[in-house]
């Protein structure tokens, strides 16, 4: 990383999954994992190639520079970042996710790494941040950007697929339309059973790579969603508690001081009821009947 942290315990948090607090004795529980820092450096990410996006190709508009920052910052380059540094051998995982494969999970990796920009950034402020998330992100920025515009759509979500759900993409073609020499493929990409993206195009190899396209930026929707989803519900829980407690009317405290951990965490990964079995992805990745 080239960075020495000031604070050793941001670092230790940045690198500490809720799994492994779950997994600690109770005499032993306290401290946080890093998913708030996964918040905060998720939008430093945002910040910096934003602005390393805007400063570059100024001759873009957008639109243009919005799919690049999309690419950029994907959790298929997060997570491959992460890979070629070997975070996965630093994170604090209970035993439950290391034995079901957590340390080379995408997004375990991906928000790790954001988790690690987030604690540089509050132990030494954003320019530290700034160079950190250049030289990991944006130093290989027109090899990456190169890759997209050579449609290798389908390498990238092997890869994210692999990581994730330990299994492969599928492709089938669902049409053809129109005659022989101007037929026009339409070709759906699914993953345990589930289609997560389609795609057209004018034989069938350029419809599976639309279709990867596609699945990519499902995945990155979800991503989203689950994280308004998930700050929606600790908001209205967290006005339900107060309420209850008769301590603060409703409408006071701002953001951040709900108490606990957090709510304006917005987790990438859905928690479900029964613990360490598989991160968001899971629960929009069951197999349909």
């Amino acid at each position: 990383m080239h960075y020495k942290f000031r604070n050793p315990d941001l670092a230790r948090q940045a690198l500490t999954h809720r799994s492994y607090l779950h997994s600690l004795p109770d005499k032993d529980k306290g401290g946080e994992s890093n998913e708030r820092m996964e918040f905060l450096g998720d939008s430093v990410v945002g910040l910096v190639v934003n602005e390393f996006l805007y400063r570059k190709f100024t001759s873009l508009r957008e639109g243009e520079l919005t799919k690049m920052k999309s690419l950029l910052v994907s959790r298929v380059i997060l997570s491959r970042t992460a890979k070629l540094m070997g975070l996965g051998d630093y994170i604090l995982l209970s035993d439950a996710e290391t034995g079901s494969g957590g340390r080379d999970r995408a997004s375990i990796l991906a928000d790790t790494l954001e988790g690690v920009i987030g604690a540089v950034y509050l132990d030494g402020g954003l320019e530290p941040a700034r160079r950190l998330t250049e030289r990991l992100l944006l130093r290989q920025v027109h090899e990456i950007l190169s890759d997209a515009n050579l449609a290798n759509y389908k390498s990238m979500l092997q890869e994210y697929v692999q990581g994730e759900f330990k299994t492969h993409p599928q492709y089938r073609i669902s049409s053809e339309l129109g005659p022989d020499h101007e037929k026009v493929f339409t070709v759906e990409v699914v993953v345990n059973q589930k289609v997560l993206g389609r795609g057209h195009g004018s034989n069938k190899k350029e419809a599976e790579q639309e279709a990867a396209r596609d699945a990519l930026l499902h995945f990155e929707k979800i991503v989203r969603n689950d994280r308004q989803e998930h700050r929606r519900r600790r908001r209205r829980g967290g006005r339900g508690r107060r309420s209850r407690g008769g301590g603060r009317g409703h409408g006071q405290g701002g953001p951040g001081q709900h108490g606990g951990r957090g709510p304006d965490r917005e987790p990438r990964e859905r928690r479900e009821p029964d613990g360490d079995k598989s991160p968001w992805a899971a629960s929009h990745l069951q197999s349909e009947p």
